[in-house]
């Protein structure tokens, strides 16, 4: 019931160029987005290492000398920068609402700039939490969760508060995680960008088959353009010369923007009918694992869940197993580049049968990725710390 009325006020909005079509978005054009926001982020990054704010070695990072910490920024200038010029010169080639495309970029920019102000001021965590809270809670309010679908014809309609709620947490979940897994070079910023691009790839793909599908064209030009510019950024953050020296960071702006517009994403397609609530959890499944895993020990042993420490999985890999940031970041990659997948199988076994299996698909990856990170992490505590 709850899902029929989520369609009603979809389909009462105004819808330009909603039109049955192949593609949602022309491949040439998302090619121009990616490669357009790869040269702009690549021009921007050579600002960015030469001045701005500075993240010294501190008790959560991973490296030994300060470092330009603008790549965020740098990141958001060039999303916004090819973005807004695709949709200036060809507006009338991708369908949907600006409405909907505004929303999502607003809700990541805003998020970007708290994180560049934590960057720069180094807010409290009280603070910067509150501010999550709520931003998060007006974007979740705008796409709230209003059914959960479990599978099998399985569905639990939710009383609006509770789905506003539970839209809130996941962005703040999102947001989070991958801030908190932002201590190693290059391993947030790929993940970040295999997300973004999956994000976008499930859009084009699924959209035209949705009536209201077409309402996530301007989000999923957002996604690419996003994604070209952390490709961008990149080489700034992981050096192919030299992986353990990174020339600059992205910073709390840039894990924060990109943790808005992945965890909004997620609820646009959602909203659309083209995803569903539990896809974020497969882009994200290795860090999701990782974060709620390490909060729940550290918990459990009533530490300080906002003081900064070094317990995460990958952290102690770093320490006990290989220093190598190239070699811990390709793993993690992988990682999610796997679960991806596995959110995109189980979205077109659907399509094809008709049964639903992408919440039980989702607890297999996560139950797979738990059990490996309890058996590697007891191995590595079997290990002495490097140095």
């Amino acid at each position: 019931m709850g899902r029929a009325k989520v369609d009603q006020n979809v389909c009462a909005r105004p819808v330009t160029n909603l039109i049955p079509q192949i593609w949602l978005i022309a491949p040439g054009l998302l090619l121009a987005g990616l490669g357009g926001a790869i040269a702009a982020a690549i021009l921007l990054g050579i600002l960015v290492t030469g001045g701005g704010p500075v993240d010294r070695p501190r008790q959560r990072g991973m490296h030994d000398n300060p470092t330009p910490t603008s790549g965020g920024l740098a990141v958001m200038a060039a999303t916004a920068l090819v973005a807004g010029l695709i949709l200036w010169v060809c507006r009338g080639q991708i369908p949907g609402s600006g409405k909907d495309g505004l929303a999502l970029f607003g809700f990541a920019i805003l998020m970007g700039l708290t994180g560049a102000a934590d960057d720069l001021l180094g807010l409290p965590a009280k603070l910067r939490l509150g501010v999550q809270i709520a931003l998060c809670g007006a974007f979740g309010y705008m796409y709230r969760v209003d059914t959960l679908t479990f599978g099998f014809s399985s569905i639990v309609d939710l009383w609006w508060p509770i789905g506003v709620l539970g839209s809130a947490a996941w962005l703040v979940l999102c947001i989070n995680a991958i801030n908190f897994m932002d201590g190693s070079n290059g391993l947030a910023l790929g993940s970040q960008t295999i997300a973004l691009l999956v994000i976008t790839l499930l859009a084009v793909l699924m959209a035209p088959s949705s009536a209201t599908g077409a309402f996530v064209g301007i989000p999923a030009l957002i996604c690419i353009c996003a994604a070209g510019a952390h490709l961008g950024f990149l080489p700034f953050n992981l050096p192919p010369g030299n992986p353990g020296k990174a020339r600059a960071f992205q910073g709390d702006a840039g894990a924060f923007f990109a943790g808005a517009l992945i965890g909004g994403a997620c609820l646009q397609l959602r909203a659309y009918n083209v995803g569903s609530v539990w896809f974020g959890g497969f882009l994200l499944a290795p860090l999701l694992v990782d974060v709620v895993l390490t909060l729940a020990l550290r918990a459990r042993m009533r530490r300080n869940l906002l003081q900064a420490h070094k317990e995460h999985l990958y952290q102690l890999w770093l320490q006990r197993r290989d220093p190598s940031h190239l070699n811990l970041a390709l793993r993690v990659w992988g990682l999610c580049l796997a679960s991806s997948l596995a959110g995109l199988i189980a979205r077109f076994f659907g399509v094809q049968t008709g049964v639903d299996v992408r919440f039980p698909a989702l607890l297999l990856v996560i139950a797979v990725y738990g059990f490996g990170w309890f058996a590697i992490r007891r191995r590595l505590f079997d290990r002495p710390v490097f140095g």
